[in-house]
Formats: structure tokens, C-alpha cells, sequence
């Protein structure tokens, strides 16, 4: 008498998957908690070296964000000086008085930027190594957890999955928990000392940018969800169609000896269609993702500029100089689109 195996196809794609929860929740006995994703970066058998990248890498990260709120200063007393440089000399003045003012200035910027320089490749560099270590434990858990497993499990796995999981599956775990950390815990770096930055010097212009913020958020929340979607769908479809064309090749003289290769090249060129399809939809998402940004950005800068000269005219009685208007506009609009 043979077991009662559990076929079915949804029990199929989610066999593989089923081995790396497994392991995450051997290393985690307690509730079930939100932080999946802290969960992985901090209970993932981290070692001395380990947690030495994760701390130099967090501080660096950090201190990479700071450099762009300094430049947006440095860059607005820039332009106050030319423009007052500017009226001197129509007023057949001397200005060459702020020349030192003005070499000095530059050479604060070229410091800034070695100093930006430093931090990111030094949170880049640590955070590349932390996610290469961390996906290789990863490969070596999951690989003695395939070897514990009885016969009857493989028998549920699509043709191709294990390597798929071994592969492209650990492969985007690796690209979420290695360099993009660093450029996310910078980008908020940058976000908190950006808008001080902003409301210092110019209170008014800064808080009609504020609405850039749910802008930004709601067009990437919108847009990720399609494109997740269809990229969920792509990589769906091609790992059938993956398993479909390896079983062909690894059984070749059977699907020859019953004549089902145009059965079998049809079902392949059908998952290869929808493929096809969801990868046409992915790409127009992500190309209204995109048009969106720059129409907010575009928009933005016209807001900003129109409300910038309007306070410029009014002179002296606001207090607020073109310099500290392109501040604004330098790190609360042109910053945030990169």
C-alpha cells in the first residue's frame, strides 16, 4: 500500500518556500511577530563580524545623508554672494572682496563631497558583505534542510524549483538585505535633515513641499502594487514553463518515444504567451510609475518657483534672499526626485 501524497498544484509552488519557513521559524520560537524583515537582518546566526558590518554600515548610512542638507546650504549662500557680486558690479562697485568669501565656500563643497564619498562607500561596501555572508548561511540551511526531507517532498516540487530557490529566490533576498539598506537608511537621513534644513530658512515655501511627501508615497504605493503584481505573475509563469522545458530535456527519448513534443511545445509557448502578456502590463506600470514622477516633480518646481519670486519681490520686509529659496527648492524638490 502506497502513502496518500498531496499532489496538488498549489501545494507544489509552495513546497520549496515552505523549507525557508521552516528554518526562519527554527531559529525564532517565539509568537509570531511583524518584523519578519528585522528578524532576518538580526536573528540570522550573526556572528562578531557580522554585526561589526551592521553597526559601521548603519552609522555610515547615516552619515551619508547628511552631506546633501550641508550642500543645499553651502549652494544657497553661493548664490546670494554672486547675486550681491552681480548688483556690486552693475553699481560700479568693488566685489572683489567676496572672492575669498566665495573660494572658500567652494572648497567647503569638494570637502563635503569627499566626505560623502567616504560614507557611502563605506556603508555600500559594509552592507554588500553583510547580505553576501547572510545569503550564503542561507544557501547552507536550506540545503541541509533539502537533505533531511523524505522522498515524497521532491515528489511535490516542480521539475527545476530546488535550484530556482537556490538561485533566484536567494538572489532576491540578497538584493533586500545588502546595499539598498544602506541607500534606505540614508535616504531617511537625508529626508529629516532636508526638510529642517527647509523650514529654517524659508517656513512658508517648505510647508506648501510638505505636499510632495503623501504625493510621492501614494503614486509608489499605487504603482509597487501593479508592478509587484505582475512581476509575481512573470516569474510565476516562467518558472512553469522552466519546469515544463527541463522535464522535457531530462526525459527526451520518452517524449519522443510517445510523440508529445508538439503537446508539450504548445503548453511551453503557452506559458511563454502569458508570460509575455504580464510582462507588457509590468512595463506600462512601471512607465505611469515614472511618468507620475516627474509630473509631480515638474509641478513641484513650478509651485516652488512661483512662490520663491513671489517672496523675493516682496524685498526686505520677509527677509527671505534667493539664496535661501534655492535652497528649498535644492533639497525639498531636485533632491528628493533622485
Amino acid at each position: 500500500m502506497t502513502a496518500n501524497v498531496n499532489t496538488s498544484p498549489k501545494a507544489a509552488q509552495s513546497a520549496s518556500s515552505q523549507i525557508l519557513e521552516k528554518k526562519m521559524k527554527s531559529s525564532n520560537k517565539g509568537p509570531k511577530t511583524s518584523y519578519g524583515y528585522l528578524r532576518l537582518l538580526l536573528k540570522s546566526d550573526l556572528s562578531t563580524l557580522d554585526v561589526f558590518y551592521l553597526l559601521l554600515g548603519f552609522l555610515a548610512a547615516m552619515a551619508a545623508g547628511a552631506p546633501f542638507p550641508l550642500l543645499g546650504i553651502l549652494f544657497g549662500e553661493l548664490v546670494d554672494e554672486l547675486n550681491t557680486a552681480s548688483c556690486a558690479k552693475r553699481q560700479n562697485q568693488d566685489a572683489r572682496n567676496l572672492q575669498n568669501s566665495v573660494n572658500t565656500k567652494v572648497i567647503l563643497i569638494v570637502y563635503v563631497s569627499i566626505a560623502n564619498f567616504l560614507a557611502i562607500y563605506i556603508h555600500t561596501g559594509c552592507f554588500s558583505l553583510f547580505g553576501e555572508r547572510l545569503v550564503r548561511r542561507m544557501r547552507e540551511n536550506y540545503f541541509r534542510s533539502l537533505l533531511r526531507q523524505e522522498i515524497a517532498f521532491f515528489d511535490n516540487l516542480p521539475a527545476g524549483d530546488v535550484a530556482s530557490c537556490l538561485t533566484s529566490d536567494i538572489e532576491t533576498i540578497r538584493s533586500g538585505v545588502s546595499e539598498k539598506v544602506g541607500i534606505v537608511i540614508s535616504s531617511f537621513a537625508y529626508l529629516l535633515g532636508a526638510y529642517v534644513v527647509s523650514f529654517i530658512k524659508d517656513a512658508k515655501l517648505a510647508a506648501m513641499l510638505v505636499s510632495l511627501v503623501p504625493a510621492y508615497m501614494l503614486m509608489a504605493t499605487i504603482g509597487g502594487r501593479y508592478v509587484g503584481r505582475y512581476t509575481s505573475r512573470v516569474s510565476e509563469h516562467i518558472g512553469s514553463a522552466t519546469a515544463i522545458a527541463s522535464e522535457c530535456l531530462s526525459n527526451i527519448a520518452l517524449v519522443q518515444a510517445f510523440g508529445a513534443s508538439a503537446r508539450l511545445e504548445a503548453r511551453f509557448a503557452t506559458k511563454l504567451q502569458k508570460a509575455q502578456k504580464d510582462g507588457l502590463k509590468k512595463a506600462f506600470a512601471a512607465a505611469a510609475q515614472f511618468g507620475f514622477l516627474f509630473f509631480i516633480a515638474y509641478s513641484a518646481n513650478a509651485l516652488a518657483f512661483w512662490q520663491g519670486a513671489r517672496t523675493i519681490a516682496k524685498g526686505s520686509d520677509s527677509g527671505i534672499t534667493a539664496g535661501a529659496v534655492y535652497t528649498v527648492i535644492f533639497l525639498l524638490v531636485d533632491g528628493e526626485d533622485y
